[in-house]
């Protein structure tokens, strides 16, 4: 008799395989992009300046849920890896407006559209200033392999 291992399981639901009526069936993986717009941002330097970890938690909530409420408005998407391009127009040093990004993955992350924001599903992070953006705000764009479940 032979013993089954049983398989890991995800912290995130993976998307249904099966169909029903009311679902679409898995498709191939496809190049999809959904994108996000976030109001200004804390800099990382305000953001870990002797803040108490309570305003930091608050931040971090209040981001999450404005990205929620947008991703929200898309089909359930499950991507395999992704891009994450932040264009923005806050007046900070590109690198200061990674928290920007930091919110938004965490958010995806919640939503289900990624398993983890480690390496082996975020591969690639780009930031840029972007005049075309409205002042104080940010675009941030997930791009990569995924299904729409």
């Amino acid at each position: 008799m032979t013993k089954t291992v049983p398989t890991p399981r995800s912290r995130n639901k993976p998307c249904s395989k099966k169909s029903t009526s009311s679902t679409r069936p898995l498709q191939p993986a496809a190049d999809i992009e959904i994108s996000v717009i976030l109001s200004k941002v804390p800099s990382l330097n305000q953001f870990y300046a002797s803040k108490h970890w309570i305003v930091r938690k608050k931040a971090k909530d209040k981001f999450t849920e404005e990205v929620l409420a947008q991703l929200a408005t898309y089909d359930k998407t499950r991507f395999k890896t992704i891009t994450a391009t932040l264009l923005h127009n806050y007046g900070y040093d590109n690198d200061n407006c990674i928290m920007a990004i930091k919110f938004a993955l965490d958010a995806l992350r919640k939503w289900g559209g990624i398993e983890d924001d480690n390496t082996n599903f975020v591969t690639k992070v780009v930031i840029s200033r972007d005049h075309e953006v409205a002042k104080n705000t940010g675009k941030v764009i997930f791009f990569g392999k995924g299904v729409v479940c």
